[in-house]
């Protein structure tokens, strides 16, 4: 796995690369892991946590760019890495995918205009919610990457933990 990590001072990223790949090994067998690319980049206006942009235009994704929103709280990032990681995994197991779509439109006037339309596909289909769901916090994959980021957050601590501990000698 390849990472790369702007932004961030020299202890955070190399905490950040350790986190990304705790992170996809948890998530991904090995040879998926091994062929990753993730560029993570802190970014100070970001209107969201963090967002995860598949930067390949194939059917098998193994390029990734996670923007993380500058925060004070170190508790936060983790988290949000975490859950973008997920979203890491949806992409390269093929679970989710966004797909640009033409869509042609008459305006008010009579003129045909085209406009871009995106749809994300999940598990092979197009998601489209229903009257009474949000579009965003009952979209699949977003209940699949906040449940999941708590638990990979609470095995990143204890990981961390364990680490500290061999270096101090205790076991």
């Amino acid at each position: 796995m390849q990472v790369s990590v702007e932004g961030f001072s020299k202890k955070k990223t190399a905490e950040l690369v350790e986190a990304v790949q705790f992170f996809a090994k948890q998530l991904m067998h090995g040879k998926m892991v091994n062929n990753l690319t993730i560029d993570i980049e802190k970014c100070h206006r970001l209107d969201v946590m963090g967002e995860c942009i598949n930067e390949d235009d194939t059917k098998n994704p193994r390029w990734f760019t996670i923007n993380l929103r500058d925060s004070k709280d170190d508790e936060d990032i983790v988290k949000t890495l975490a859950h973008e990681m997920v979203h890491v995994k949806q992409y390269a197991k093929n679970e989710l995918a966004k797909v640009d779509r033409w869509v042609q439109y008459a305006t008010a006037r009579g003129k045909h205009r085209k406009k871009c339309v995106i749809k994300s596909v999940w598990m092979g289909e197009i998601w489209k919610p229903s009257t009474k769901e949000n579009e965003y916090w009952d979209c699949p994959w977003e209940i699949e990457a906040y449940g999941r980021e708590v638990g990979l957050y609470h095995k990143w601590v204890k990981h961390c933990n364990a680490q500290r501990s061999k270096r101090k000698g205790v076991y």
